[in-house]
């Protein structure tokens, strides 16, 4: 038997035999969809802000006409006029609530300042976006203002509600279109973001349980050391344990590819064999990290244990769970020395972002510079008893 053959015949029977188990088959192919579905259904459109009508409670005690303009002005920034009456009789619970004073038309027309007071539902990105448009609403009403002054520079202006409703029916003379300039930057969510993290911590997850405890077991059983008495150099027998770890990552992530692209219709962009690549150079660091813990580790229990533990603390801090972009400034820095964190990067590039191919060659040549590395190292820590 050639040098190859036996390196590819030691991996064939370690996946055969990684293949058996039943828990292994639940976190290859039965969790990683169910992760695809819940985690992108709840996390869609999260970086982006609603075009839905919000309710907005309108305490309007304004004497005059231009109170009723702002309602108008605050209806056509996506707000969903509401009395409070309405809430009450809704049983609403916390809601956006501005209030109009009663002179607000007075004050206005004699050019004084005036202050209307917002209450908006929490901080955060969407309280700040709703924030924007209250100000865009008022803004836009002092402008009205201006426009009748200034159509009436010789003459006292008409300032009524005919004279605005005429300024709310007129067609504007021109329109500001805002589109991103060169690539797209807006933070990947919902199944954008959910199956490449979700792919990147499960490919962990299943080598450093699966494939660290299989090794271990192999060690228990004594299948290394009848291994050992075969014809086999120990290059050979670590060269095939690690290929065969390395198949049980090409499975996991070929299947998450597969589901993702036909189930949840994931687009991976334009560059997918730098993709591939990335996820392949990925696969060969969880190899090796795989074979480290199962050379160093004394049972069974430990190395599931230490392998959960990783997998969570990496890929919370690395982008699996949420994108990093929007994590504080901090945590993005930390990501960048956590081999989680240049997966995710690199493929936030390449999908999200589509930012070339050349953009994640740095981020490959750490993963597979890391993967010979750790590999190198489990292969001088590989024991047979």
């Amino acid at each position: 038997m050639g040098y190859l053959e036996s390196i590819l015949l030691i991996a064939a029977k370690d996946l055969r035999l990684a293949l058996k188990h039943r828990g292994t088959l639940l976190w290859l192919f039965v969790m990683p969809p169910i992760f695809f579905f819940f985690i992108g259904n709840m996390t869609a459109g999260g970086g982006l802000p609603s075009e839905e009508p919000v309710p907005l409670v309108v305490e309007n005690s304004d004497t005059g006409f231009l109170g009723d303009h702002l309602e108008a002005r605050l209806a056509e920034n996506l707000f969903e006029i509401k009395r409070r009456q309405e809430v009450e009789i809704e049983k609403a619970g916390e809601i956006r609530r501005i209030t109009i004073p009663a002179d607000f038309t007075e004050r206005l027309l004699a050019q004084q300042k005036v202050t209307i007071s917002y209450q908006g539902l929490r901080a955060g990105f969407g309280n700040d976006y709703d924030l924007i448009r209250v100000r865009k609403a008022a803004y836009t009403l002092l402008a009205d203002l201006v426009t009748l002054y200034a159509n009436d520079e010789d003459a006292e202006p008409v300032i009524d509600p005919a004279a605005l409703a005429t300024l709310l029916e007129a067609e504007r003379p021109t329109r500001l279109v805002v589109t991103p300039a060169g690539r797209r930057q807006v933070i990947p969510t919902g199944f954008e973001q959910a199956i490449p993290g979700t792919l990147v911590m499960f490919t962990l997850f299943v080598l450093l349980t699966t494939g660290a405890a299989q090794l271990i077991s192999d060690r228990e059983k004594q299948r290394l050391r009848r291994l050992a008495s075969l014809p086999f150099s120990r290059n050979q027998i670590v060269a095939g344990k690690w290929a065969g770890r390395m198949a049980l990552a090409v499975v996991q992530i070929g299947f998450a590819l597969l589901v993702g692209t036909f189930l949840f219709d994931m687009d991976w962009g334009s560059s997918l064999g730098m993709v591939l690549a990335v996820l392949f150079a990925w696969g060969a660091l969880c190899t090796s990290l795989a074979l480290l813990l199962g050379s160093v580790g004394k049972t069974q229990g430990q190395v599931s244990g230490l392998g959960v533990l990783a997998t969570m603390l990496l890929a919370a801090l690395g982008g699996c769970w949420w994108p990093i972009e929007m994590a504080p400034e901090w945590m993005q820095t930390l990501s960048l020395f956590l081999p989680t964190g240049w997966t995710m990067d690199a493929l936030h590039k390449l999908i999200s972002f589509d930012a070339g191919a050349l953009s994640a060659l740095p981020h490959l040549l750490v993963l597979l510079a890391s993967a010979l590395v750790v590999g190198w190292y489990a292969g001088r820590k590989f024991r047979f008893i």
